[in-house]
């Protein structure tokens, strides 16, 4: 890595690293770790994992164990983050979010085989086990951004009530998944270019988020809008209709 570029990945290390628990402490401060928990724990997870790393840089050996432990720890913290957003859009539906959990576990674990199977296309010759990280986790991340399109394709459809940091939530994890998938793809790919790069990009895009984050979930964001006094043609059609279908979602026994 250029002088510049290590200097200014360095900075950006040092910046980082303390956001991740100013955001725990502001979340638990405001009373929404709770709302958020997998978000929560995940971020002080990912803190402790990067403490680690940046502690043991010199130590042979420790940076690549701590990614690859790193990384998979993180990776199912997101599925649950992304479950937990489903929760919360539909927590007036339960039997759709529990049946919306199951879909996306199968789904991820399906996406992380297929990336395993598929790989050829991103990887080279004496392909090293991080690199087949980075493979894996470049599909997960791209099946996580399709899951969140997928969900605001359905409520620009279906008139679910959301509260702000519903959608704050789901818009900033959106563009953080979109955005670590393309520098895990142009990696795969060997963009040489690009390589230098890599780390300072995803170290300012992840103190973005932490910042928005912190910014943006607030209590008052977490009450639902008031659906409106005339609601827009068939609105009341559908929201029926998403009744049914949590109903037949829904076991007898609830």
């Amino acid at each position: 890595m250029a002088p510049g570029l290590a200097v200014l990945q360095s900075v950006l290390s040092y910046l980082t690293l303390p956001m991740y628990f100013v955001v725990a402490w502001v979340l638990y401060q405001r009373g929404l770790w709770l709302s958020y928990r997998y978000f929560w724990i995940g971020i002080l997870l990912e803190g402790g994992f990067v403490a680690i790393g940046m502690a043991t840089r010199n130590v042979k050996g420790a940076q690549k164990l701590t990614y690859l432990t790193g990384q998979t720890v993180m990776y199912i913290f997101y599925v649950l983050m992304v479950i937990e957003v489903f929760q919360k859009v539909f927590v007036r539906f339960p039997g759709i979010a529990r049946f919306a959990q199951r879909v996306i576990l199968v789904s991820m674990a399906i996406a992380f085989v297929f990336a395993i199977a598929t790989a050829s296309g991103e990887m080279h010759q004496k392909s090293s086990m991080v690199q087949w990280y980075s493979v894996a986790l470049r599909a997960i991340s791209t099946a996580l951004c399709l899951y969140l399109i997928l969900i605001a394709a359905f409520l620009v459809w279906m008139p679910v009530p959301l509260a702000r940091n519903s959608i704050r939530h789901s818009v900033l994890f959106f563009f953080y998944f979109i955005a670590t998938s393309a520098v895990h793809y142009r990696l795969n790919i060997g963009d040489v270019t690009f390589f230098r790069m890599a780390n300072v990009f995803i170290s300012a895009t992840t103190l973005l988020a932490l910042i928005c984050w912190t910014w943006l979930l607030k209590p008052s964001g977490e009450i639902a809008p008031t659906p409106p006094a005339a609601p827009r043609s068939g609105t009341s059609a559908l929201l029926d209709r998403l009744e049914s279908i949590n109903k037949s979602l829904t076991p007898p026994e609830e």
